[in-house]
């Protein structure tokens, strides 16, 4: 897909937009980032058949962690 002016220019326009949204609330962004990455891997864990609980998935991701014997 080639990419014109004005859809470089509305994407530099949008990334400011979120740049300026954003300053401040660097707690609230790690916040979103502990409850969405987890969640993430665990469902793309499940659609390989990985029997590993989204609890689980969230104590390796978050303490690196293995509470049973997994591999990683």
């Amino acid at each position: 897909m080639a990419t014109n002016k004005s859809l470089k220019e509305k994407i530099k326009r949008l990334k400011g937009e979120f740049d300026s949204l954003r300053a401040g609330k660097g707690s609230l962004l790690v916040m979103i980032d502990e409850a969405e990455v987890p969640e993430n891997v665990y469902n793309s864990n499940a659609i390989e058949n990985s029997t590993l609980t989204m609890k689980e998935t969230e104590k390796i991701l978050l303490e690196q962690e293995l509470g049973r014997n997994v591999s990683v």
